[in-house]
């Protein structure tokens, strides 16, 4: 198993037919060595059928663009030296994810096995910090984590990562509810102070395709990450021959019972976010003690006797499953937040989603994706956050 999250996509544009063809040996040979432990020259020219004298040069500039380290096996298992065993330097690429987590701001250095060399936060009262304030708090996080880089780590890129509406091609945060004075944000506004390119993404977009890249089967063409906590939103992506196409849904603001006068943050009534929603339910709670936050929320919600609680949200979310389900018939359903991630809530949502696409009919019967829970961190979407930019350097520094 591979220690480089994604490997597969970064891979792909190495791939001509024929192993001994000159364009992107040396990319699929770096592939090679970040898939299989303790590989060795030999070993790949074997794999390959890449003339031993041509694997040698070309790992000779996999070492010299710091790409690759070269050791001695610890342990000896048989007669004579040992053969040196090579191994990728997950340091050498570094890539700065920004992101939210409820109203803190952080930054991350992420290497290229997923790992989180720095984190650099600041709280905030997110509903009064203005365009302004929230640049000049990213700025600060972005300088202190490029000020901690690991010696000799190139810099890959700078992606932040969002919740809410977010318009990637323009680099715009359209718009979020913990956020509600940063409607509309320019972040092409923090590209020319921090003078370097800025990607923007949605983090449902981030996060799931880096769960669709770790996978369980290959046979799971295509995914729908749901994620139902202070709000409702949904991400969608689909294999393909050339590439994946994938594109996000705002199902929190599909309407699922007509007969709701719910009024919803973003100005429509009946949006099943409206009914659903941490934030709607905390508005219309008389408990002083539920909180917003949603990781608070989880705590809270694993305490208490829910067994009577949240029945209209669980009916109301299995029928926008369901309607997913009709809409693109994904392979497999990831939910999370802190609602499905509470086991009692997560089996009745279930058992509502058969009731509400039921089996026999002529029209779902072959319509069943496998539903789970996602788990509860984030290391997914800031792998996804900074895929982009390890493909592109990859590329760049595995080019013959």
């Amino acid at each position: 198993m591979t220690i480089i999250p994604m490997l597969s996509q970064y891979s792909k544009q190495f791939n001509f037919d024929g192993h001994d063809m000159p364009a992107g040996r040396k990319g699929r040979i770096f592939s090679m060595i970040c898939a299989q432990p303790f590989q060795t020259r030999k070993k790949i020219a074997e794999e390959t059928g890449i003339r031993p004298a041509t694997v040698s040069k070309l790992v000779l500039d996999l070492i010299e663009t710091g790409l690759v380290e070269e050791s001695r096996p610890e342990e000896i298992s048989q007669k004579g030296r040992p053969e040196i065993v090579l191994s990728p330097n997950v340091n050498r690429l570094v890539a700065l994810v920004g992101y939210t987590i409820s109203r803190t701001i952080h930054c991350a250095a992420v290497n290229l096995a997923g790992e989180v060399l720095h984190v650099a936060s600041e709280k905030t009262v997110a509903d009064s910090v203005d365009p302004d304030r929230f640049i000049t708090i990213m700025e600060a996080l972005y300088r202190e984590c490029m000020a901690n880089l690991p010696k000799g780590a190139q810099f890959a890129g700078y992606s932040i990562s969002l919740p809410g509406i977010v318009n990637e091609t323009e680099k715009k945060w359209v718009y979020s509810i913990y956020w509600p004075k940063l409607l509309g944000l320019d972040l092409n506004v923090l590209e020319q102070k921090l003078q370097t390119p800025v990607g923007v993404r949605k983090n449902l977009n981030c996060e799931l395709h880096a769960r669709f890249d770790k996978r369980s089967s290959q046979k799971t063409q295509s995914m729908v990450l749901v994620h139902w906590g202070l709000g409702i939103g949904a991400a969608y992506v689909c294999a393909q021959e050339n590439g994946r196409r994938s594109s996000l849904g705002e199902i929190g603001h599909c309407c699922v019972d007509q007969a709701s006068t719910a009024i919803c943050k973003c100005g429509m009534v009946g949006c099943v976010e409206a009914e659903a929603g941490l934030w709607a339910l905390k508005q219309k709670s008389s408990d002083p003690d539920m909180p917003i936050d949603e990781r608070r929320f989880q705590t809270y919600l694993d305490r208490k006797d829910n067994e009577q609680d949240y029945a209209r949200q669980i009916e109301l979310m299995a029928l926008t499953l369901r309607n997913v389900v009709l809409t693109l018939t994904p392979d497999e359903i990831v939910l999370t937040g802190p609602f499905t991630h509470n086991e009692a809530i997560f089996k009745r949502l279930l058992a509502a989603f058969e009731k509400a696409l039921p089996p026999n009919s002529l029209i779902t019967k072959d319509m069943r994706p496998h539903i789970i829970a996602g788990d509860k961190h984030n290391a997914d979407e800031l792998i996804g956050a900074a895929a982009h930019h390890f493909g592109k350097r990859l590329g760049e520094l595995c080019a013959d």
